[in-house]
């Protein structure tokens, strides 16, 4: 038996942290790259939801936007519970509690795109916030590393901006 067959889940929780760290750093400054590839994910939200502002529902493709922007939204929850699911699955903490947990972003994507516009820009804003407010809790309690925190505060507060904008613009 090894140190870590006797591990509390904090410790384990550390360690996970401290591996992911490590790795992070040791792998071409990996933080800068998911910063990047992050801001250019939101360039497909920024850009419908300025023509949602600027057109509602009175732009020709509407049908065709609202389910651009649904489709995408639902794809980026699900991406978003993927990462849970890969955290879960090397933490000895709490895994199947955050095995359990990481498919709801998933399944909040997919129910919502039953939902007629407006609310399902409503449903997408509270579905993001509340993914980005445990990916930024468990960042705080160095779960994950800190720059994820930081990278999910911002990209959760302009995604979330854009899901209110196509809100107003087509209620």
């Amino acid at each position: 038996m090894t140190n870590t067959d006797f591990q509390t889940p904090d410790q384990s929780a550390r360690q996970v942290t401290e591996t992911l760290s490590a790795s992070t750093a040791s792998v071409y400054g990996s933080h800068k790259t998911a910063w990047t590839l992050g801001i250019l994910g939101l360039v497909p939200f920024v850009l419908m939801a300025v023509i949602f502002a600027y057109a509602g529902r009175s732009f020709i493709a509407y049908p065709m936007l609202v389910l651009a922007f649904s489709g995408y939204s639902a794809t980026i929850l699900a991406f978003l519970g993927g990462i849970r699911w890969g955290i879960g699955m090397v933490s000895r903490a709490h895994r199947r509690r955050v095995l359990i947990l990481s498919v709801l972003p998933s399944l909040a994507g997919w129910i919502l795109l039953f939902v007629p516009s407006p609310w399902i820009f409503a449903g997408f804003a509270a579905a993001f916030a509340l993914q980005g407010a445990w990916d930024i809790l468990v960042a705080r309690r160095r779960e994950l590393p800190a720059w994820f925190g930081r990278l999910r505060l911002v990209l959760t507060g302009v995604v979330v901006l854009c899901q209110i904008v196509a809100f107003a613009a087509t209620y």
